[in-house]
């Protein structure tokens, strides 16, 4: 009389085989939780960046042609552009008809937010770093004459050119450009 089952050698292959497809179910989950997670981090870094501009571009499209102060007490221009590194400063509206001076500044890989405690105060108080992995950064600004400008103010003090450029290089490849526009310009 025979015995019916599985022979060592049968079962020797099933289990092998089904040691193979769990080593390849393992590899297939831990690189979708590795993809997973570069995905989520590069989803950040674009979060960070589009508010960031969108920063810029409300703050520039608030801007008003009031001047501020030097620490020596003479009137700064209303809107100030140039330098090395780039540094943008402006005035500008904010809730219940306050004014407030700030400056956007390109340096060390990043973007800075300069803020002064008050329109009229002489120098800056709080800098914040609101983007980092910045490998090169270019502001510009549209005149009356529809020229692109690196320096501002050309003429007096209380005039605001009609846009701001914004071109930032990223440490991981890639340029970003964004025209805004200033409402209070004449």
């Amino acid at each position: 009389m025979r015995q019916r089952g599985f022979t060592l050698i049968e079962i020797l292959v099933a289990v092998s085989l089904l040691a193979v497809l769990g080593v390849l179910g393992y590899r297939g989950v831990a690189a979708a939780s590795a993809n997973a997670a570069h995905l989520s981090g590069e989803a950040g870094r674009w979060q960070d960046i589009a508010l960031a501009l969108a920063r810029v571009g409300d703050d520039s499209r608030q801007a008003i042609a009031v001047a501020g102060r030097a620490a020596d007490g003479r009137e700064l221009p209303a809107w100030q552009l140039g330098g090395q590194p780039a540094q943008l400063t402006l005035t500008r509206a904010v809730a219940g008809g306050e004014l407030r001076r700030l400056a956007y500044r390109c340096q060390a890989g990043g973007l800075e937010l300069l803020l002064w405690p008050a329109y009229d105060a002489p120098a800056p108080r709080v800098s914040h770093r609101l983007l980092a992995g910045i490998t090169g950064c270019e502001m510009s600004v549209l005149d009356h004459e529809s020229r692109w400008l690196a320096v501002w103010p050309q003429r007096d003090g209380r005039t605001l050119p009609r846009a701001l450029r914004l071109r930032l290089s990223l440490a991981e490849g890639g340029m970003i450009e964004r025209i805004f526009d200033v409402a209070a310009a004449e």
